[in-house]
């Protein structure tokens, strides 16, 4: 904390270019421009692109520069050698994934009278069928394509 004081009473106070904040608007503040990947000016924006440089995207290659796309995205500490996360670059991007696991069950065929109730008459015909790996056995629950955990969606903002 103390070096970030230091850091902003150096610099009369600012934030400084690079910073990332998320906002409760759909637009960004004065100063701020979205993390939406677009390409920008490395003149207009030179405090950012001497932060940012070619990282997220070169651009046209010669006078823009992209700023990282946050849109959807959660944000993951760098790892910077702890090793929790080894082996990715600075400002890489991770697709998703879920970690392998099963949820079994198994699925027994035993006699039901005509009706629908159990017999127990029919206990010795039992018969295993089979063990299933499912996400959801009884279809129910918020299952879908994705697993996340709950979350607000709120703007990414980039300081220039």
């Amino acid at each position: 904390m103390a070096t970030l004081t230091k850091y902003l009473t150096d610099n009369g106070g600012t934030t400084p270019s690079g910073t990332v904040m998320a906002f409760a608007s759909s637009t960004a503040p004065a100063g701020y421009i979205k993390a939406n990947g677009a390409a920008i000016s490395r003149t207009v924006y030179a405090d950012l692109f001497a932060v940012c440089s070619t990282t997220f995207g070169a651009g046209d290659g010669s006078t823009t520069f992209a700023v990282p796309d946050l849109r959807g995205e959660f944000i993951r500490g760098f790892d910077d050698a702890r090793g929790v996360d080894s082996g990715r670059g600075f400002g890489s991007a991770q697709g998703h994934m879920l970690a392998n696991h099963t949820h079994s069950f198994q699925y027994y065929r035993s006699g039901f009278s005509y009706q629908g109730h159990y017999s127990p008459n029919y206990m010795a015909n039992s018969e295993y069928l089979e063990t299933r790996t499912t996400a959801d056995p009884n279809g129910g629950g918020p299952y879908g394509a994705e697993t996340r955990p709950r979350n607000v969606a709120l703007l990414y903002c980039i300081k220039y």
